[in-house]
C-alpha cells in the first residue's frame, strides 16, 4: 500500500482546522456585527478565582439501625473554584458622553459569563469623553490575581492631552479608581 506524500498530509493537516473553524468565523463574525454602536472601547485581563470554604456535608443514616450507632464521618465537598477575569467597557451615554463599567467574566463551561457590572462612578460622575483604555499588561499571562488598567479621557474636548485615570483590583477583589499622578 503506498501512502500519500509528506506535502500532501501537511496540506490536508493544515485544511482539517480551517474547515473546523468557519463555523466559529461565522459565530465571531456575526458577533462583531452585534456589539452596539455605543460601544467605545473594551480591554480585558487579569485574572480572579474565589477562595470559599470546602463545604461540609453530613451523611444521613441509611435505616434504623444505623442510626443507633456512631455517626457518620462528615463528607468534605470541594467543588471547583469559580474563576475568571476582568473586562472595562466604555460606552457612549445618551448626552454623548462616556460612562464606563467594569464587569467580572466567569470561565465556564458554556463559556464565559459575565457575573458582576458595576459603574464606575468616580469616573461617570466626570462627564468626560473617554479617549482611551488599556490594560496595564498586554502579556496575556497574570502571575497575580488582580486587575490594573489606565482610562484615559478627557473633561473637554478641546483640551489636547488626556487625564489619566487608574483602575486597580487587588488579589481580594477590592477595587480602587485614581487620578494617575503621571
Amino acid at each position: 500500500m503506498t501512502y500519500p506524500a509528506p506535502k500532501i498530509l501537511l496540506v490536508l493537516a493544515g485544511l482539517i482546522p480551517a474547515m473546523m473553524s468557519a463555523g466559529f468565523a461565522q459565530d465571531a463574525s456575526m458577533l462583531a456585527e452585534t456589539v452596539p454602536d455605543r460601544v467605545l472601547f473594551v480591554t480585558s485581563g487579569g485574572f480572579w478565582q474565589d477562595q470559599d470554604e470546602p463545604e461540609t456535608e453530613e451523611a444521613a443514616p441509611e435505616t434504623s439501625a444505623e442510626a443507633g450507632q456512631t455517626a457518620a464521618e462528615p463528607e468534605t465537598v470541594t467543588p471547583p473554584a469559580a474563576r475568571g477575569y476582568y473586562r472595562l467597557i466604555a460606552i457612549r451615554g445618551e448626552d454623548n458622553k462616556s460612562l464606563v463599567y467594569l464587569q467580572q467574566i466567569a470561565l465556564t463551561p458554556q463559556g464565559p459569563e459575565s457575573t458582576l457590572t458595576i459603574g464606575l462612578d468616580e469616573i461617570n460622575a466626570l462627564g468626560g469623553y473617554v479617549t482611551d483604555i488599556r490594560p496595564e499588561d498586554s502579556t496575556g499571562a497574570a502571575s497575580q490575581p488582580g486587575f490594573a488598567a489606565y482610562i484615559y479621557l478627557k473633561t473637554d474636548p478641546k483640551v489636547i492631552e488626556p487625564d489619566t485615570w487608574s483602575v486597580y483590583i487587588d488579589e481580594l477583589g477590592d477595587i480602587r479608581v485614581e487620578q494617575s499622578s503621571n
